[in-house]
């Protein structure tokens, strides 16, 4: 047998495999332990707030076959006070789902295997909503992540060896506000948004090593559902647009020669973002709809300082190890220029846009959770720092490792503090922060101390773009 087909074969007894299968079960273990989905003491928890409005077109055409939504006003429930269907109205009257469909495309397997659990037995209803629904839509995120870094360690090794793939893999999941949204809030849309980002960025890589038609299909069937989760998402593509950016001319030539793969990639993105359109012209009478109704970015008034390093939900407070992030961009530089401008640009606009919308700190949240989707893309600057440290003597390895693990273990116990709300949702402040860093758990004196700590968002005025947070520096 050839040495290569063995080393193949092999391939899962490497370090980067074996930590990245030990990450997925690490994070089944978690959700199994935490069990986010309904039970005896929650009428409500995984189906909820956002992931309602994610999630409502399943229930809405596969059990009510109505997906105008007019069962809610015919029916005896209460739909709004069990948090199952939050519609907007549009201006012709129409009920209109809030958010896109797309995490209903991803969630549809899970949900026809929760319907038939559901159906098979008296214990549950069969309404879209109960417990074996939940369930097995907190294992999606899980499965959808699985694929994520099972494509995102191929692109990490490419350019990288194990020990720093599986130290990138091992950080980014385990340091950051990623594991909170894989275990305790599963079913949003960062944990498949992060999968399919990393899909996305190893067919461009391979598309641009080799022009075949199948990874342009791949490319417009992931590009077309990232953006259908999340339509902002849509700056992804800057990041083809500019990976050959120390050589314009030939991304050009590439370009100009496979323009039908282009059109490919256009095609296939428009027809996944189709049924969106359809909704909408269906709904409202207009192809493009703004289903946020009243919500909207306020672009001449970004609150950067405050998406980076607020103590309210600020990124680098919450998810500190990401600096190993931000400072390889100045290694990436040196090594691989194919990725500085391809991957520097597209996140600082990045975080200028999600910095202007009106709800900067993204309601309840985890520290900065928009930012999530775009880990993948993070993976490639924080892998050149953990090169660099590589590379040092013994003493630089040894701080530099003991401090990724110091970061690991203080997300993973601020996360433990989010959970019993130590870590309040979207009202910390500076001052909350310090009193109760920590804790991991709190007498009737530190909350009441808490309470009168924190500091309530003015969401009204917010949506109105006047600035309701005064920023505190640490």
């Amino acid at each position: 047998m050839p040495i290569n087909m063995l080393k193949d074969k092999l391939s899962f007894l490497k370090p980067s495999f074996i930590s990245t299968l030990v990450i997925i079960g690490i994070l089944f273990y978690s959700q199994m332990n935490i069990k986010p989905w309904k039970n005896a003491e929650k009428q409500h928890s995984l189906i909820d707030w956002d992931v309602t409005s994610y999630y409502a077109y399943l229930p809405a055409y596969f059990i009510h076959d109505d997906l105008t939504l007019s069962f809610t006003d015919n029916d005896s429930i209460n739909y709004s006070a069990k948090h199952q269907f939050w519609p907007e109205k549009a201006p012709n009257g129409g009920k209109v789902i809030k958010t896109t469909m797309g995490l209903s495309f991803l969630y549809a397997p899970f949900f026809m295997m929760g319907h038939l659990f559901a159906s098979s037995t008296s214990q549950y209803a069969a309404n879209g909503f109960s417990k074996p629904y939940e369930f097995f839509l907190g294992l999606s995120s899980i499965f959808y992540l699985m694929i994520g870094l099972y494509y995102l360690r191929k692109v990490l090794l490419k350019f990288f060896n194990e020990a720093i793939t599986s130290v990138t893999i091992v950080s980014l999941v385990m340091g950051t506000n990623l594991y909170y949204y894989c275990t305790t809030e599963p079913c949003m849309s960062h944990a498949y948004n992060f999968s399919l980002i990393s899909v996305f960025m190893y067919f461009v890589i391979k598309w641009f090593d080799a022009q075949k038609l199948k990874y342009a299909i791949a490319l417009g069937v992931t590009g077309g559902l990232i953006v259908l989760i999340r339509p902002v998402n849509l700056l992804v593509f800057i990041f083809p647009l500019l990976y050959h950016s120390f050589n314009i001319a030939k991304t050009a030539r590439i370009f100009a020669q496979f323009w039908r793969h282009i059109l490919v990639i256009a095609m296939l993105v428009f027809m996944t973002v189709c049924p969106q359109l359809i909704y909408w012209k269906y709904i409202t009478g207009n192809w493009i709809f703004n289903s946020y109704v009243g919500e909207q970015f306020y672009f001449n008034k970004p609150h950067i300082l405050e998406f980076l390093f607020s103590y309210r939900s600020g990124w680098m407070v919450y998810s500190p190890i990401m600096i190993f992030s931000l400072t390889g961009f100045l290694f990436l530089y040196k090594t691989k220029k194919n990725f500085f401008y391809a991957l520097l640009i597209p996140l600082g606009i990045n975080i200028y846009v999600l910095s202007c919308w009106w709800c900067w700190w993204y309601g309840g949240s985890y520290g900065m959770r928009s930012i999530i989707d775009f880990y993948p893309f993070l993976s490639i600057p924080f892998a050149a720092s953990i090169a660099w440290m590589y590379k040092r003597n013994h003493v630089i390895k040894f701080l530099s490792g003991s401090l990724i693990v110091c970061l690991i273990s203080l997300n993973l116990f601020q996360t433990l503090q989010r959970r019993h709300n130590i870590i309040h949702w979207d009202s910390m402040t500076k001052e909350a922060f310090w009193a109760n860093f920590g804790k991991n758990s709190m007498t009737a004196s530190d909350w009441e101390a808490f309470n009168s700590q924190i500091q309530k968002p003015d969401y009204k005025q917010a949506k109105m773009g006047i600035d309701e947070y005064e920023f505190q520096p640490f």
